[in-house]
Parts: C-alpha cells; sequence; structure tokens
C-alpha cells in the first residue's frame, strides 16, 4: 500500500470536518486538491473509504479503521519531527564503544571526561570486547548487533589484512619493554641479552596477535624465549613477573593497569619493531554520524594527552 503522509492527513482532516470544504480549509488545499489525494489513498488501500451523505462525506468501515491506524502514524511523525528540532542540549544520541583492559582503563574516562564537556548529548555505552575479536565486534552481520566503534590494537610484527567497510584511526604508539622481577635484568646491553635467553618467560599463546608478535620480537632481538607460562591475562602476566616466575613484555599502558615493583629494560631491537599501536576500529556507516565523529576526536584527543 504506498499511501504517503499527506494522504493521511487529509484523511484525519476530513474526519475532524466533515467536509471537502472544511478539509481544504484546515489544510490550506482546495476542494478538488482534497478530492484527489482522498482518491489516492482509496486506490492505495484498494477499498472504499468514504460515502456521500449529502455535502457531507461519511468513513465506510474501512475507512474508520485506516483512519485509526493514521493518526498513529501522523501522531508518530510529529513527535520525530519534534525530537529534531529540539534543542540540540535536549537530544540524547547513544554510541557503542567496545573496550578491553589496559586501553579502557588508561583512555575511556579522559574521553568521556571530554564528551561532557564539549558534547553532553552524547551518551558513550561502553562494551567490554576481547582485543583479539575487537574487529569483529564491528563488522556487519558478526553477532545481533555490531558495535559503532571499537578498541583495537595492531601489531607490526603480526598485522592483519584490512576488512572493506571498517577504517582504523591510529590513536597511540607503544614500545614493548621487558618485566621481570627486581634484580633480574642487567643493565648492560649484552648481559641483559644473555639473561634474557637463559630466563623463562611469561607470554600469550601462539595462536594470538600479541603472542606472535612478541616471539618476532624476541627473535628479532637474539633471543628464543623459553616458554614456561601461557598466560592471556595482562594482570596476571605481570604478577608472575613480579613473582620472579619468568620475564614477560609490557607496554606503559599494561604496567598501569596493574601497578607492580618489577625491572623494566628496552628490548634489543635495532629495527624499532617492538611496538603496539592502539587504535579506533569505526564502521564505515557508523563513521558517518556526528555523535561517532565526536567520540573519535574525543578518542584521539585523550589517547594524545595521556600522561
Amino acid at each position: 500500500m504506498g499511501w504517503t503522509l499527506e494522504q493521511l492527513r487529509t484523511l484525519a482532516a476530513l474526519a475532524d470536518g466533515g467536509t471537502m470544504a472544511a478539509a481544504a480549509a484546515e489544510l490550506g488545499y482546495t476542494p478538488g486538491a482534497v478530492s484527489q489525494q482522498m482518491a489516492a489513498l482509496a486506490v492505495a488501500a484498494g477499498r472504499p473509504l468514504l460515502v456521500r451523505a449529502g455535502r457531507r462525506v461519511e468513513l465506510t468501515d474501512d475507512g474508520r479503521l485506516l483512519l485509526a491506524g493514521a493518526r498513529e502514524v501522523l501522531a508518530a511523525d510529529e513527535r520525530a519531527r519534534s525530537a529534531l528540532s529540539a534543542p540540540r542540549a535536549d537530544r540524547r544520541a547513544a554510541v557503542t564503544l567496545g573496550v578491553f583492559g589496559s586501553a579502557a582503563s588508561a583512555g575511556f574516562g579522559p574521553t568521556t571526561a571530554l564528551l561532557r564537556q564539549r558534547a553532553p548529548w552524547v551518551d558513550v555505552r561502553a562494551v567490554e570486547v576481547d582485543v583479539e575479536r575487537a574487529l569483529e565486534a564491528v563488522v556487519p552481520g558478526a553477532g545481533p548487533a555490531p558495535l559503532d566503534l571499537a578498541l583495537g590494537l595492531e601489531h607490526p610484527d603480526s598485522p592483519s589484512p584490512p576488512v572493506a567497510g571498517v577504517e582504523s584511526v591510529p590513536l597511540l604508539v607503544e614500545q614493548y619493554a621487558v618485566v621481570g622481577s627486581v634484580g633480574s635484568l642487567p643493565r648492560e646491553e649484552e648481559a641483559r641479552r644473555e639473561a634474557l635467553q637463559r630466563a623463562d618467560w611469561v607470554l600469550p599463546p601462539l595462536d594470538t596477535a600479541f603472542g606472535r608478535a612478541a616471539r618476532t620480537a624476541c627473535a628479532r632481538a637474539g633471543v628464543s624465549p623459553v616458554v614456561r607460562h601461557t598466560v592471556t591475562d595482562t594482570a596476571v602476566s605481570l604478577a608472575l613477573a613480579e613473582s620472579g616466575a619468568g620475564l614477560t613484555l609490557a607496554t606503559p599502558l599494561m604496567l598501569a593497569l596493574r601497578p607492580t615493583r618489577c625491572d623494566t629494560a628496552p628490548l634489543p631491537d635495532p629495527a624499532g619493531g617492538a611496538q603496539r599501536r592502539v587504535v579506533a576500529l569505526v564502521r564505515a556507516t557508523s563513521a558517518q554520524r556526528e555523535a561517532v565523529q565526536l567520540v573519535l576526536t574525543a578518542l584521539r584527543d585523550a589517547f594524545a594527552h595521556l600522561p
């Protein structure tokens, strides 16, 4: 049924006024235009909607049934128009943001603080995601409700192929450092390299991007890590390193997630690739929304000013 809002509005005006002339006066039409609108609506409905009673018109049973729905549609249209014309401060726009441990603990608070100052009408709703699956969280069809954007990680030593329809927005570059118990990391580089080679290690599984990147970075540094403990959780890895169970790799954000009394030292790496990049992954269609762009800007500013 291809009726229009104007035809439904004409039906309601005719029901209220009772005559073509009264409906025309209410709508600013001519009586002929009202008659044409009603004739088109009857064709769209596929059944008669009016019967004449002298100069007046009355609705058929089908016309009355359609009128009830028409009033609901017209009321919804009015609510939508009122919402768009309301002052920006009275609006709310929800943006779903996928977050994970270290990036969320450092960047989510400053981001929402900036948004409260700049665009309090933007309602950011955090959803925890596995950082290994952050890209999937924003891809349409990956789940019942894909997120608007998500914090993710990129590892130069373990790159992931790009996905059509998803943009990667750089937020922060972090260098990896070796983390061990107090006294486990000699200051002199050659002695430290030997210590790294002899030590046990705490690293993520090889089937994770971080696990592959960590092993590649160690190999480039001339170290073949003996992985004694396979751990994904950052806090657990740091706790094991602090206890002397082995060495691990961490970035400043990871170390801030769990304050620890450990020694840290640069990983010998002449190529300088022992790093990770914190990014915002945003679906192309979501990126067209003003609210999502405001969240992206706040994320960039928040991560740019992290201590």
